[in-house]
């Protein structure tokens, strides 16, 4: 990738001073690793970068160990470029768009055990709130109900 390509990136980070510091720090670095991919690939200009490359580049990062949502995340900075160079006039066309990414796993959420399940619901009724929470700590319990329902 020529400097004048690369420096392309410079330009369209400057843009983003509305974006929270970590957000454009993520993106920086996210373009970055794309800017390394591409001269690892010989690709000289931004408007040769295709699907296959794309998804070449979605491959290596997740031999480096990169996660799902980082990922997720590189795409859409990739996504987020390409517009800004669509806009200007610099590529006609958004290699990443279309380009899914790996799925996530998703963590089960933390559950109480029945001795803890207990405990919540051993409130002494002293008085007509403590009865109120009881009943509703029990249909929660018993019915399986989550916290956001």
């Amino acid at each position: 990738m020529n400097q004048k390509e690369a420096g392309r990136i410079d330009e369209y980070l400057h843009g983003l001073h509305h974006l929270s510091p970590h957000t454009r720090a993520a993106y920086t670095r996210d373009l970055r690793a794309l800017l390394d991919y591409c001269r690892a690939q010989d690709i000289r200009h931004w408007r040769d970068l295709d699907g296959r490359h794309i998804r070449g580049f979605v491959a290596r990062r997740h031999r480096q160990g990169i996660g799902g949502r980082s990922i997720q995340r590189n795409l859409s900075a990739v996504r987020a470029f390409y517009r800004y160079l669509i806009t200007g006039g610099v590529v006609k066309r958004n290699p990443a768009a279309g380009i899914t990414t790996p799925k996530t796993p998703r963590k089960l959420p933390q559950v109480l055990d029945t001795e803890q399940a207990a405990q919540l619901v051993e409130i002494n009724p002293a008085d007509t709130l403590s009865i109120r929470d009881r009943a509703i700590l029990e249909l929660l319990y018993s019915s399986g109900l989550r916290l956001a329902e």
